[in-house]
């Protein structure tokens, strides 16, 4: 047992070195560097633009981020399928949702925070995605704008912001669009059949609007989404999203820390 343990942790040591060697390896290319990416048979190109090289970053360089999202997104979507992406982040899984649904198929991705979604859509360039659209919105039941400082590259402190009511943002600050999902879905006239989620705990701000105007009833989209429980606020924790999908006649699987929901036939 004893051995086992030291075992362990030499190996855990050895992997943060490695980490951290390729972490510096990668920012050596300097900012605005295209990667190669190739995940199985697909392949495509990323740059990050500024953002400092993160372990976050070098999973995607290396094709190692969230392995069981990518499984779930490649059992999932097919071709022709038309597909909601809500956090698209530098676009790792736009480029894959891409490829998978084919000429045919159509991706509407979404990013809130204006330096990632400046990442996204050059990525969407660089790839010559042209059955991808992208729109800086943040979706959330409680604003109609959400504002960001200049150089965040991530929605936390945004999104404190905007649950301290917030809403006086310097004269340098990038504003962004903000409000439900349905509303957003109405203005582009786009009726997804696939909802992608990873958006901090809005989900349930998502899952609430979509019930109260019946869109789950009527639209019938399946909704795959990573669970953020530790953003969840009383009442609203996770038996709540579970009795939404229970009322709208949903069953749902749990793989890790995702969601996976599918219609039940009417």
């Amino acid at each position: 047992m004893i051995l086992g343990s030291v075992y362990g942790w030499v190996n855990r040591r050895l992997e943060s070195v490695r980490k951290a060697y390729k972490i510096y390896e990668y920012s050596r290319l300097g900012p605005g560097h295209v990667f190669q990416i190739r995940f199985d048979d697909l392949l495509f190109e990323m740059t990050f633009l500024n953002h400092r090289v993160s372990s976050a970053i070098m999973e995607r360089i290396e094709a190692r981020r969230e392995p069981i999202t990518t499984a779930i997104i490649r059992s999932l979507v097919r071709a022709g399928d038309q597909v909601l992406e809500l956090g698209g982040c530098y676009g790792y899984f736009t480029c894959i949702m891409s490829q998978c649904v084919g000429s045919t198929g159509k991706i509407i991705s979404v990013e809130g925070t204006p330096n990632n979604y400046e990442v996204l859509l050059r990525n969407i360039e660089l790839n010559d995605l042209s059955n991808v659209t992208a729109y800086n919105y943040f979706v959330t039941n409680e604003s109609e704008q959400v504002w960001f400082k200049p150089g965040e590259n991530h929605p936390y402190e945004a999104i404190a912001r905007l649950q301290r009511r917030d809403d006086n943002p310097p004269t340098n600050a990038v504003v962004v669009p903000a409000g439900p999902l349905s509303a957003f879905l109405d203005k582009i006239r786009f009726r997804p059949n696939c909802i992608f989620m990873d958006i901090e705990g809005f989900e349930i701000d998502v899952l609430e609007d979509l019930f109260s105007i019946s869109y789950l009833s009527t639209n019938r989209p399946v909704l795959v989404f990573e669970i953020h429980e530790h953003f969840y606020r009383a009442p609203k924790y996770l038996a709540f999203i579970e009795d939404i999908l229970k009322r709208s006649r949903y069953y749902y699987r749990r793989v890790k820390g995702n969601l996976i929901c599918f219609p039940e036939a009417i």
